[in-house]
C-alpha cells in the first residue's frame, strides 16, 4: 500500500502539543500556541479561527458545541462548532483540570487536588453543583450514564446532574497518577482502570467485583480496540490482552519509537512510528503491509468512525489515505512485507484572515 497525504497544515508548534478532536465533518485543534481552529475534514480549509489561550487541558465536542479548558487564561469556554462564535465562558479557579461532558452537564475540576469539582449547565455555563472544598480526581470519563472519577483505590461514578454517587468500587490496586489516562471504556457496562505498578483492573456496572488483569511489564499508554486492551511498552511495541482475564491477544515488537493509539483499519490495525513508517497489522498482530509518510516525524495517528485517517507530525497536521501498491511478481513470502513509499501531494492553502 502507498500512503498519500490529502492535505496538510502548518501548526507553528509541535504536533504532539496540538490537542485535537475529530468531529463528523471537521477537526478542531490547538495551534500557534494560543489559537483554536476548526478545519473541514474534506480538504483542510479553515472553517473558523479564534483566540483561545495556552496548551488546553481538555477539548470536548458536545453536539454542535466545543468545550475548551486552557491552562491560561483561567476560563472555560463554550464555542459554536459551526461558526466559532463564543456561546459562553466562565472563570475557573487557577489550576483547574479535568473536563468531561455528559448529556447537558459539563463536569470540571479535581486535578491533583487543586480545586473543587463542579457541574455546569451546558446551555449557559451556570453552576449546578460544586464540592465545598478541593477534591482529588484522576482524569474523568463520561461513561455508563455518569462521569467516572476516583483516587487512591476507589472509583466513583458521579451523577452529573447533582454530583451524587451513582456507584462506587473498591479496587485491588491504587489508581495511576493524575496525568495519565485512568479509565479505558470497554463497553457500556465495563471499564478497565490503569493502576500503579503497571497493573490493570476491570470493573463495571453489571459485572462482579473488580478484578486484576496484570501486573504487566511497564507501559506508558493504554487503550482499547478490536476487542483487546493494548499497552504501549516503553514506546517500543504493543501488547494486547483480553479485557476479561488479561490473557495475551497479540503483540508487536519494534526497534523504533512508535506513536500512541493503534488504529482500526480493514480487519486489523495500523501502527505508526516516529520516523513516519506505518504498518498494517492483521487480526493476529502480524505485519501485512508497510508504507510511510516520507519526511514527517509522527507524533500521533487518529481515525474517524467513517474511516478518515489523520496525523500530527513535527509542526504539521494533516489527512491521509491509502492506495494499493502496483502489483509486482513475488518469489518469496518475504516480499509481501516490503516497504512502499509514496510521495505525498501537498496542498497549498490560502492563509485564513486574522481574527481577534
Amino acid at each position: 500500500m502507498i500512503a498519500t497525504v490529502l492535505w496538510e497544515r502548518e501548526l507553528h508548534q509541535r504536533g504532539g502539543a496540538s490537542l485535537f478532536v475529530l468531529g463528523p465533518d471537521c477537526v478542531v485543534l490547538h495551534e500557534r500556541h494560543t489559537r483554536l481552529v476548526c478545519l473541514e475534514r474534506a480538504d483542510g480549509t479553515v472553517r473558523w479561527d479564534v483566540p483561545l489561550g495556552t496548551w488546553p487541558r481538555g477539548i470536548v465536542l458536545a453536539g454542535d458545541r466545543v468545550l475548551v479548558l486552557p491552562q491560561a487564561p483561567n476560563l472555560l469556554s463554550c464555542i459554536d462548532l459551526q461558526t466559532g462564535a463564543s456561546l459562553w465562558s466562565t472563570p475557573t479557579p487557577r489550576w483547574t483540570g479535568n473536563l468531561a461532558v455528559h448529556s447537558d452537564t459539563v463536569v470540571i475540576g479535581g486535578w491533583r487536588g487543586y480545586t473543587p469539582m463542579g457541574g455546569l449547565d451546558l446551555a449557559d455555563g451556570g453552576v449546578r453543583w460544586m464540592t465545598p472544598s478541593p477534591v482529588t480526581s484522576v482524569r474523568t470519563l463520561a461513561w455508563a450514564g455518569g462521569v467516572l472519577t476516583g483516587s487512591g483505590d476507589e472509583a466513583v461514578l458521579l451523577d452529573p446532574a447533582d454530583g451524587s454517587d451513582l456507584a462506587r468500587w473498591r479496587l485491588p490496586d491504587p489508581l495511576a497518577g493524575p496525568d495519565a489516562k485512568a479509565f479505558v471504556p470497554v463497553d457500556a457496562e465495563r471499564v478497565v482502570a490503569v493502576c500503579e505498578n503497571s497493573s490493570l483492573v476491570t470493573f463495571g456496572t453489571s459485572v462482579g467485583r473488580p478484578a486484576r488483569l496484570g501486573p504487566f511489564d511497564p507501559f506508558r499508554a493504554v487503550g482499547y480496540t478490536r476487542g483487546s486492551v493494548w499497552m504501549l511498552r516503553s514506546g517500543r511495541g504493543f501488547l494486547a490482552v483480553d479485557p476479561t482475564d488479561g490473557t495475551p491477544s497479540w503483540s508487536v515488537g519494534t526497534d523504533r519509537q512508535v506513536v500512541v493509539d493503534p488504529l482500526p483499519y480493514a480487519d486489523g490495525l495500523l501502527v505508526g512510528d516516529a520516523n513516519g513508517g506505518i504498518r498494517q497489522l492483521g487480526p493476529d498482530g502480524r505485519t501485512v503491509e508497510r508504507c510511510s509518510l516520507p519526511g514527517r516525524r509522527l507524533d500521533a495517528l487518529a481515525a474517524a468512525g467513517d474511516g478518515g485517517l489523520f496525523f500530527a507530525a513535527k509542526g504539521t497536521f494533516g489527512s491521509f489515505t491509502f492506495t494499493s501498491s502496483p502489483q509486482r511478481p513475488t518469489t518469496s513470502a518475504a516480499s509481501v512485507g516490503a516497504l512502499s513509499a509514496g510521495e505525498p501531494h501537498r496542498r497549498t492553502q490560502k492563509r485564513a484572515p486574522k481574527s481577534s
